[in-house]
């Protein structure tokens, strides 16, 4: 165990993956129960990893800020975006530190974005986010080329960073009621 990280488990995991690629597909979602106004309840669904579900059970407050017609009872939608592109990548890098035997002091990712909301208002056809910034703050027992590294790994290996950055597809499908 290094940095609360049970390395143990995450060799097992992934030896499952490279015995059996169909362990490491997950399928995982949310549901969005509409409040009011720009107030909603999001709730985390059971998650399929592998050959095992998962109960969930998670769930928070998402909402916009009054300039935007909300009640800032919440994190916005981009807030909730940046924070699974950071959180993202501070597993990677916390993971990644454990494996390499790093003891990490403090790890803080900041994620900062700026957005045109032209595109959201349907004004032009530009998607709203212009760019991502992602910086980590870290202090620990590794080297500076071991830390940049790592930063490079963590933004390279996130699955959300990852999405964000190639883009992914998008399917919606309306059910009417």
């Amino acid at each position: 165990m290094r940095n609360g990280i049970p390395l143990a488990a995450v060799s097992e995991l992934t030896d499952e993956i490279r015995r059996d690629p169909q362990q490491g597909l997950v399928l995982c979602g949310v549901g969005v129960d509409w409040q009011n106004g720009t107030r909603a309840q999001i709730t985390a669904l059971p998650l399929q990893f592998g050959r095992h579900k998962i109960s969930r059970g998670h769930s928070w407050i998402v909402d916009e800020p009054r300039q935007l017609g909300g009640g800032n009872h919440g994190p916005s939608p981009q807030e909730l975006l940046l924070g699974g592109v950071g959180a993202c990548v501070m597993v990677g890098f916390t993971v990644g530190a454990s494996v390499l035997g790093i003891q990490l002091e403090s790890l803080r990712v900041e994620v900062r974005a700026e957005m045109d909301l032209s595109g959201f208002l349907g004004l032009t056809d530009q998607v709203p986010l212009r760019r991502i910034d992602v910086r980590i703050e870290v202090k620990g027992d590794g080297t500076p080329e071991q830390f940049e590294r790592l930063r490079r790994e963590a933004v390279a290996h996130s699955p959300n960073a990852m999405s964000v950055a190639k883009g992914v597809p998008l399917n919606a499908e309306l059910q009417i009621l």
